[in-house]
């Protein structure tokens, strides 16, 4: 593995080259899903409070932060790459009732410009474990942090007809890393992301089991690709992948977890 600097400026470039096409896959069907379940599972923890600051690190191109801005939250949303938060802002500009709302800076999510204790929710869904510690010292005492972490069982699972023996070391070791869309990210069960977040003052309220349930449904390709589709289907496949995600048995299935928690 290169110096963190080299690995922050490769994921840099990575988020810039697709920068320009993120927004075309949550078009697609497997995308539409997979939007849905996520505000299917977020909408229950929302702070009431519309005035609550919220912090979207490694926000992309905002599909989190706009709608939450025109909830009436106060969203800051951050990323590494310059071309991602560019789109961002356009999009921004182009609703301008957000416009007071939403506020994009660029940073490193490993190493936040914030001070302690500034948010009210934190949520951060690019698998980065390793940022873990920086975004739990900046959500407020009774806050709420929401992480989504590569699932060490579906990493393994993927891996298996490629390499087995290396696929039955991650099942069995507690610090191999997986590879997911060309990057290493350290993989957890949720037993071991349990204990990290306890480690960092964090009480776990929720653990799901999300992405990757295309291939376990058998959905064939074409469809997952598709731009056009019954809202009937993509309704019930939405609630499928809702009861999978809760469910203590499939949870080795999927490819991400997203945890909540709440700081004491």
């Amino acid at each position: 593995m290169g110096k963190p600097e080299q690995k922050i400026e490769a994921i840099k470039e990575t988020e810039n080259n697709i920068a320009n096409t993120f927004d075309g896959w949550y078009k697609t069907f497997e995308g539409a899903v997979e939007n849905r379940v996520d505000w299917g599972l977020l909408k229950e923890y929302l702070p009431k409070n519309r005035n609550a600051k919220i912090l979207d690190a490694a926000g992309g191109t905002g599909r989190i932060a706009l709608p939450l801005a025109r909830m009436g939250y106060s969203v800051t949303l951050c990323d590494i790459s310059p071309n991602m938060l560019y789109v961002a802002k356009k999009k921004t500009l182009r609703e301008k009732v957000v416009l007071n709302r939403v506020e994009i800076l660029q940073c490193d999510i490993r190493s936040l410009g914030f001070a302690d204790d500034s948010f009210d929710f934190v949520l951060c869904w690019d698998g980065a474990i390793e940022a873990a510690k920086e975004l739990t010292r900046v959500v407020k005492k009774g806050g709420v942090v929401s992480l989504f972490l590569v699932n060490r069982c579906r990493g393994a699972i993927d891996l298996f007809s490629e390499n087995p023996r290396s696929a039955l070391a991650i099942v069995k070791s507690r610090c191999d890393y997986v590879r997911h869309h060309g990057e290493k990210y350290r993989a957890v069960n949720e037993g071991e992301a349990r204990k990290l977040f306890a480690a960092e003052g964090i009480r776990v309220i929720g653990v799901y089991a999300v992405c990757g349930w295309m291939d376990v449904l058998g959905i064939a390709e074409k469809v997952r690709k598709s731009r056009g589709w019954k809202e009937s289907f993509l309704k019930q496949t939405t609630q499928m992948v809702l009861k999978l995600s809760k469910e203590e048995s499939a949870k080795g299935m999927s490819r991400h977890l997203v945890l909540y928690g709440e700081k004491k």
